[in-house]
């Protein structure tokens, strides 16, 4: 028989820093309540695996993200996207604009 422990954890957002070791002495005595440092969270990746030149852009992953959310959305039926294949084309959106 395996005994599962479920634990809950509680997010304290404190604007006076300065009540912080106090509220430490105070967790730290009940039994059974551990304090631990917010884990460092990392949107950085690899632009390389995304852009042939590296571009910075893509090195954050939220951006990755976005563009991917934004591709999805454009090839949904009924999306509208205007497509610019020649200086030409660029130069009459711009003047549409």
């Amino acid at each position: 028989m395996q005994i599962v422990t479920l634990m809950t954890q509680i997010v304290l957002n404190i604007e006076d820093a300065s009540l912080i070791p106090s509220l430490k002495k105070i967790l730290g005595a009940i039994k059974g309540v551990t304090i631990s440092k917010p884990k460092k969270v990392s949107f950085r990746v690899d632009p390389y695996e995304i852009s042939p030149s590296g571009d910075p852009f893509f090195a954050d992953s939220r951006n990755v993200k976005a563009v991917e959310e934004d591709i999805t959305k454009a090839h949904r039926p009924g999306a509208k996207f205007t497509r610019l294949e020649s200086s030409e084309d660029i130069a009459a959106f711009i003047n549409s604009l």
